[in-house]
């Protein structure tokens, strides 16, 4: 079973692989940043259902005697203000709100670009399916695989390496048109 794929093929199969380890922990990544826009967003929104300011003119340091300075159309500059806060606010959720739409289209793309690849990956044996966990997605080194795994044969996980790859490989490419 070793050496029947070429060089090449191999090379390319196990970027597939470090790729599809990458793109999962992405995609991870990214979910958690959803959670946190998602609670930005709640507060923003309770910030502007509770914001509810009052204008005590007796207690605003305007005396009976003295003019409160108002402009052309008839608001104060403390109406004004509140009208400004709450619209930064209306403006910041939208914001919040389109970043959240953007990251569930790209982890939407992302799982549909891993799909494939986790199909093949669970036809694998738990063996094999926890090696291709340490090797590319923890990033772990042939010998420490080897010695948890193998008893430090090292020859035993450079040979289960090629055949894990090897059936991914051939697993790829009969999905034709598609990124495993």
């Amino acid at each position: 079973m070793i050496n029947l794929i070429d060089k090449d093929l191999f090379k390319k199969t196990e970027g597939r692989l470090y790729r599809h380890y990458r793109n999962k922990k992405e995609i991870e990544k990214l979910k958690s940043r959803v959670v946190l826009l998602w609670k930005q967003k709640e507060q923003i929104e309770q910030d502007i259902r509770t914001t509810d300011v009052k204008i005590d003119y007796y207690q605003s340091g305007v005396g009976f005697g003295e003019r409160a300075q108002t402009s052309s159309t008839g608001t104060s500059y403390a109406e004004r203000e509140i009208v400004n806060a709450i619209e930064k606010l209306e403006r910041e959720l939208l914001h919040k709100k389109r970043k959240i739409l953007k990251l569930h289209a790209r982890i939407r793309e992302m799982e549909e670009q891993i799909a494939d690849m986790d199909y093949n990956i669970s036809m694998l044996s738990e063996e094999y399916k926890r090696f291709l966990e340490w090797k590319y997605g923890e990033g772990k080194s042939i010998d420490w695989i080897a010695t948890e795994m193998y008893a430090g044969a090292r020859t035993t996980a450079y040979r289960k390496r090629e055949e894990i790859v090897e059936r991914i490989a051939q697993w790829c490419n009969i999905i034709v048109d598609r990124n495993c």
